[in-house]
């Protein structure tokens, strides 16, 4: 019985010029690239059939957005929880510790809610969370490596679940009616 070979391997490691470059051969018509953000390599999906040469050329004329890239990882936030010590960790929720109970205080007032207890976690894929059944408020720590908009606005979001439980247009509302701008934070944490 013959096994059907694939002539073309799934995922090739080149350099071009100073790039690390992962191609990943798939059934597509036109090259993507991105940089990672774990690492800032650079990694490029490539019809099965595209020629080596030509993707070396694709990823050489896209040379100064990899670079402007890659910089923009180097200062991220998500780079800067990579390379994090566990005192850096502490810092983090001490400082959430003194920003968050104000502004928990201040908007609760406003929304007429009563928070029950706070809580702070570095936690990878929540910004915050909220138990509307006992009040209880969990905020990543994570949120002192960005603007003081964003953890307001992960604040004011968590305390109108107080109010309305679900992602609902009347949510959403009311987190507008608290942050007019509340759009330019979320973009921020999403990025």
């Amino acid at each position: 019985m013959a096994y059907k070979t694939n002539k073309y391997p799934q995922d090739e490691l080149i350099f071009v010029d100073e790039f690390e470059v992962r191609i990943k051969r798939k059934k597509m018509k036109n090259m993507r690239m991105r940089v990672v953000a774990s690492d800032g390599h650079v990694e490029v999906n490539v019809p099965l059939r595209m020629p080596l040469e030509s993707v070396k050329a694709f990823v050489r004329s896209k040379h100064a957005w990899i670079v402007r890239e890659q910089q923009k990882l180097q200062n991220s936030p998500q780079r800067m929880v990579e390379l994090a010590s566990s005192a850096q960790v502490r810092e983090w929720r001490a400082a959430m510790e003194f920003f968050v109970p104000p502004l928990v205080e201040k908007w609760a007032r406003v929304l007429g809610v009563e928070p029950g207890v706070l809580a702070y976690r570095n936690m990878k894929s929540r910004w915050g969370s909220c138990q509307p059944t006992t009040g209880r408020i969990c905020i990543n720590t994570r949120l002192a490596l960005y603007p003081p908009e964003c953890l307001e606005y992960v604040v004011v979001h968590e305390l109108c679940h107080l109010r309305e439980h679900g992602h609902t247009p009347r949510f959403w509302a009311l987190v507008e009616a608290c942050l007019p701008d509340y759009k330019r934070a979320k973009k921020l944490l999403e990025a």
